[in-house]
């Protein structure tokens, strides 16, 4: 469902969900379906909204989600063994009046707390959500544009190419392990997307996203937006901005992740 609301913030209310079922969508792409009645009062907020996702700060524990204001006082407040973990997931669909909304995790073994989380949910699970905050906002007069990310971005990318309008030219440019990773991407956009495989070598070690960049003939008056592993998104930002000449107001990055650490630290 395309998600065509302006860029902005939610009202940032805190949300007390449970896992309603999981989804294998790729070999390495897990979707928890989250409900609640806390739903009937999700705002959309863009078409890439990004939420702080609480989780249990231990096997089974539980999750607390402060209702004090301001929040983040309120958790930091909270003794370390109750304080949830917390981690930046975007929506991947939201459906209010089923009381439910779709995150999607990349899972790659043993990595993070949030993919270990997703690895061994089950229905009836208890997760918090907070806040809302889309920064997809280009130009009036954008003419084209250029999306790229790795894996961890294609929940943002695919709502991003959903809200495009009829016509307009859109490149996507992805790299996941291989083909058995790709995700089908619908668009009223004039839609070009490369697939970009890795072969098994370990994500944020290659070069391929900026080569397939550098390779792109770039409209002047485009909109870039760029997230995945940090070093990349630099390195890309860096060249459309310093040798393709884009204003940085037509370049939005975003480094989801940092090769080394945990990938979702």
């Amino acid at each position: 469902m395309a998600r065509r609301g302006p860029a902005g913030r939610d009202s940032l209310r805190p949300y007390r969900l449970t896992v309603a079922r999981t989804t294998r969508v790729t070999p390495h792409m897990l979707r928890v379906t989250l409900t609640g009645p806390d739903l009937v009062h999700y705002t959309e907020v863009g078409p890439e909204p990004r939420c702080k996702v609480l989780l249990p700060p231990a096997p089974g524990a539980e999750v607390v989600v402060p209702d004090s204001v301001p929040f983040w006082d309120a958790l930091a407040a909270l003794p370390e063994s109750l304080r949830p973990i917390v981690r930046t997931y975007t929506v991947r669909a939201a459906r209010p009046a089923e009381q439910e909304i779709d995150i999607d995790f990349v899972l790659h073994g043993d990595t993070g707390p949030a993919s270990r989380w997703a690895a061994s949910t089950k229905p009836g699970d208890a997760v918090g959500l907070y806040g809302c905050l889309s920064s997809f906002a280009p130009p009036a007069d954008t003419a084209a544009y250029l999306v790229v990310g790795d894996e961890t971005a294609l929940p943002a990318i695919t709502g991003i190419v959903a809200s495009l309008p009829a016509g307009v030219a859109a490149r996507v440019i992805v790299e996941v392990d291989s083909a058995d990773e790709e995700q089908p991407l619908e668009s009223a956009a004039d839609l070009s997307v490369t697939w970009l495989h890795r072969g098994g070598a370990e994500p944020g070690t290659g070069t391929g996203l900026l080569d397939a960049v550098r390779a792109e003939p770039v409209d002047q008056r485009a909109y870039a937006w760029v997230a995945g592993e940090s070093a990349a998104v630099q390195a890309i930002r860096a060249l459309l901005v310093l040798e393709r000449d884009l204003t940085k107001q037509r370049v939005y990055f975003s480094g989801y992740w940092r090769r080394g650490h945990a990938e979702d630290d």
